[in-house]
């Protein structure tokens, strides 16, 4: 498990970059940054709890349960959802939040690179889009930077290793339904 010196490493590396130079937001309308549909948020990695406590205002917390829910199949036990209630101080928003629309992919010999995430296809254009040569290279070079270091930690990357043959399973069809490919 990843300590939470390295936890502070990894979000330091992208305090200063974001997906563009400008903010990205106004494209739209802060979408990955509201509760855009009922209950969404994002799971925090194994470990990054300890970045936060339980009284922070502006997160609500839920444990979801590895045999209730769909995940990797090396985590077990119970993981921790957290969902904004309002508005986060930017400083302190999780990993997920942090290197959005990016998603790191495995190739099958291990190399890692990073792939615009298709779950974010429904609420961010550069996803829908598959715009990744217009995101900030500084913020993919510090995403990639980052995730490297979370691979280190053994379930972080056995579930980079699951999304990324996911990903080969489902061989782009979000990208082909939105984009007509």
């Amino acid at each position: 498990m990843l300590s939470k010196e390295q936890f502070r490493q990894v979000y330091e590396l992208l305090d200063q970059v974001t997906p563009l130079p400008e903010d990205c937001g106004r494209l739209c309308d802060r979408k990955c940054c509201t509760e855009w549909e009922k209950g969404a948020g994002m799971y925090l990695l194994p470990g990054e709890e300890v970045m936060f406590t339980r009284d922070e205002d502006w997160l609500r917390w839920e444990s979801h349960s590895t045999d209730a829910y769909e995940f990797c199949p090396a985590w077990h036990g119970d993981f921790f959802f957290v969902a904004c209630t309002k508005p986060c101080p930017r400083d302190r928003r999780p990993f997920a939040c942090r290197t959005f629309p990016l998603a790191p992919y495995l190739t099958p010999d291990g190399r890692l690179t990073m792939l615009l995430d298709d779950n974010g296809i429904l609420i961010c254009p550069f996803v829908r889009e598959g715009h990744l040569e217009r995101l900030d290279p500084r913020f993919i070079v510090s995403a990639r930077r980052a995730w490297a270091i979370l691979l280190t930690d053994d379930l972080i990357r056995a579930d980079a290793e699951w999304q990324s043959r996911r990903r080969d399973e489902a061989g782009g069809a979000w990208t082909r339904l939105f984009r007509g490919r």
